[in-house]
């Protein structure tokens, strides 16, 4: 039954917010390098994916609002996939929005309107919203990598009282118990053709991302070890071979470096917890990468 620490196998717990198509979607549902992607549509846009490039091949879908679906769903996903495995909830916002509607129809109300629950239709509310949530945690407590996706509630801000200054915040529409549990809480932004993503909210877990930093919308930023390894070429849009070590090594801190916390070999010792020689070879840069994705977080820490 017990196991030593470094045997345990936990997934991870993000929440991914934003406008409107800002890509959220596309992002959780992003090419990895293995594994499958399991989404929980809620808002019956699993299907928008087909055809989009760069989204990974093996995804498997359920499309329900019911809530005995929904943990069926999710038994079925443990008995299924595997450790490693991304399972995608689209949206949780959606989720919330059905279920209070549904209490409020048993309470008698309209659901247009904001009207008393109940005490009974509260409680049970509460319970279906902890079964959907053990649900996800027990996901991730298997090793499965949990991505929750959450509309953007409005900007507001608050005047000081100077009246010169005011401070935005952001909110996810999502139950305050699951931004807990979430390891990062990330903000996924579209300008054009660009897309970026910050950490809001709380300080992420993770430690390679940073709260309020601005990092690139891609898998690599949330699953170093998951996205394929565009530094070497291995990506769909193949670049190739690096001719020399020195473009391998140029194309590993292009990668790396925002992982690593730097743009020189001393940060890779320092992450890896290691002293081992500065690469010389290709051959020996691409080695130096396979550590760096399969590098332990609290290895990093103990650095």
């Amino acid at each position: 039954m017990f196991q030593s620490l470094d045997q345990l196998e936990t997934g991870s717990l993000f929440i991914l917010t934003g406008q409107a198509g800002a890509g959220k979607s596309h992002l959780a549902a992003s090419t990895r390098r293995s594994g499958t992607v399991w989404i929980l549509d809620t808002e019956g846009a699993a299907k928008n994916l087909l055809g989009k490039p760069g989204v990974h091949k093996s995804i498997q879908a359920v499309q329900t609002l019911s809530l005995q679906q929904l943990l069926a769903a999710m038994q079925e996903i443990q008995r299924l996939g595997k450790s490693g495995d991304t399972v995608v909830l689209d949206s949780v916002s959606k989720l919330l929005q059905a279920m209070r509607a549904h209490a409020q129809q048993r309470a008698g109300a309209e659901t247009d309107r904001k009207t008393q629950i109940e005490f009974d239709e509260y409680a049970s509310f509460n319970r279906n919203l902890q079964a959907i949530y053990t649900g996800l945690t027990e996901l991730k407590q298997h090793g499965f990598h949990v991505i929750i996706i959450g509309h953007l509630a409005k900007q507001y801000s608050e005047q000081s009282e100077d009246r010169n200054h005011a401070d935005v915040g952001l909110r996810v529409l999502a139950d305050e118990h699951i931004t807990y549990e979430a390891d990062a809480i990330i903000l996924v932004e579209r300008d054009g053709d660009q897309r970026q993503m910050r950490p809001i909210i709380k300080p992420p877990r993770p430690l390679h991302l940073k709260l309020g930093a601005n990092y690139p919308a891609k898998l690599a930023t949330l699953y170093p070890e998951l996205a394929l390894d565009e530094a070497f070429g291995n990506s769909s849009e193949r670049t190739g071979r690096p001719v020399d070590a020195s473009e391998a090594e140029r194309r590993f801190f292009a990668r790396y470096a925002s992982v690593v916390g730097g743009n020189n070999w001393n940060a890779v010792q320092r992450y890896l917890g290691r002293k081992d020689k500065k690469p010389t070879t290709i051959e020996g840069w691409i080695s130096a990468a396979e550590l760096v994705r399969q590098a332990p977080n609290d290895q990093a820490m103990a650095a």
